[in-house]
């Protein structure tokens, strides 16, 4: 019997949307439970370590971590191999994407909290912006990390030949690197263009045929 799966998170996709797509490509029900902005103060008290997303299973206290939560829905789904060799190969892109994504999010963090980077916690807004704008040329100039990491991505996916990124089906790597690229491409990032992707073919068709699977489909139909 299926376990009861309720997936807490706020109403974005965010560090969730790679379990929500492995939940909805692997045929699970759950609860999409989203929490508000202004309920979280209040909400986050009640998390185990202050932080959501959050997997509550039958009912038993929530765990956090959201590469846990993805191993573990791709094993109740058949989404993470059984073959070693090819499990081995997932985990390796999810990490690839979280090295991705540790690159680029000092630029997201700087304008909201300048004081985590060493700058004045009342840094003027303009200021703020300024050194925003500086770290995310430098992440798109040659030789800066949103090439070097979408030419990784780029070269994997010829290698494997298959249109996904490990093995001939769609795995949670794949339902892990979707997010990343719809974020990269969506123009809410100042100073990376909505073009981003354009350079590289297999990305793109990568990116078109996930959105054609039919469960994957219907979730962003909502």
């Amino acid at each position: 019997m299926a376990p009861k799966l309720k997936l807490t998170y706020f109403n974005m996709e965010g560090a969730a949307e790679k379990v929500r797509l492995a939940l909805k490509l692997g045929g699970l029900e759950f609860e999409d439970d989203r929490i508000d902005f202004a309920n979280w103060p209040a909400f986050k008290s009640t998390t185990p370590y202050g932080q959501v997303p959050l997997l509550t299973i039958d009912d038993k206290p929530p765990v956090t971590q959201s590469f846990a939560m993805l191993r573990y829905v791709g094993r109740l789904s058949g989404l993470f191999p059984e073959d070693l060799t090819l499990a081995l190969q997932v985990d390796e892109i999810c990490g690839l994407q979280d090295d991705f994504a540790r690159a680029i999010s000092p630029s997201m963090y700087v304008a909201m909290r300048p004081q985590v980077f060493g700058y004045p916690e009342d840094l003027p807004e303009a200021e703020r912006k300024t050194l925003q704008a500086k770290m995310r040329a430098s992440l798109m100039a040659d030789g800066g990390d949103v090439p070097r990491f979408l030419g990784y991505f780029e070269a994997i996916l010829a290698k494997n030949g298959t249109g996904y990124f490990c093995g001939s089906t769609a795995t949670i790597a794949d339902c892990t690197m979707l997010p990343a690229f719809r974020m990269l491409k969506s123009g809410r990032l100042d100073g990376i263009p909505t073009t981003v992707l354009d350079a590289y073919p297999n990305i793109t068709a990568f990116v078109d045929r996930m959105h054609e699977l039919p469960a994957i489909k219907a979730h962003y139909a909502k």
